[in-house]
């Protein structure tokens, strides 16, 4: 069940038991302009401390209007995404996915295009007509993404690359959302 999470029903305790444990083989990396898939091998995964502050990104992300949203299970958020407030990008076009992450044992159930398809709702909801994606490098990150019709975005934006410089620049076209 994906649910809209807001100030009452998410805390800083809600993701105390996601896993995100992802086991990165592969990275794109861009060489002589062009991306490849490079053999890069680390987990990826969250301690504590990290998913309280993952909560705490989303908490600040509603507090100033964003959108958030998890799967659940029970009571345990088995997947989440959030959408930043506001718009940016030379016509005010793009809207942030800020987040979109499913817990390890959910994976591959549809749970994070549901989570997508509800981000998206959101960002149209706002005005965006794309929704911007900074993506994880990460070959199943980015094979995820395409999956779900992103492209490389048209308009990068400088913030997102200064901030995490290995992601891939992504958007969405929101006009063929329903």
């Amino acid at each position: 069940m994906i649910i809209e999470l807001t100030l009452n029903n998410f805390h800083e305790t809600s993701l105390d038991g996601f896993i995100l444990d992802q086991q990165v083989s592969a990275c794109f990396r861009k060489t002589d302009g062009t991306y490849r898939l490079t053999p890069v091998y680390y987990t990826e995964d969250w301690d504590l401390n990290a998913r309280r502050n993952e909560a705490g990104k989303i908490i600040s992300a509603l507090q100033a209007g964003g959108a958030a949203f998890a799967a659940m299970e029970g009571d345990s958020v088995i997947g989440f995404a959030c959408v930043l407030p506001g718009r940016f990008g030379s016509r005010g076009q793009y809207v942030d996915l800020a987040a979109l992450y499913v817990s390890k044992p959910f994976r591959r159930q549809g749970v994070g295009r549901a989570l997508f398809e509800r981000a998206c709702r959101a960002a149209k909801d706002a005005g965006g007509e794309k929704i911007y994606v900074s993506a994880h490098s990460a070959e199943e990150s980015i094979a995820t993404y395409i999956k779900y019709g992103c492209v490389f975005a048209e308009e990068p934006d400088p913030a997102h690359i200064e901030n995490e410089p290995f992601d891939l620049q992504l958007e969405y076209d929101l006009s063929s959302f329903l």
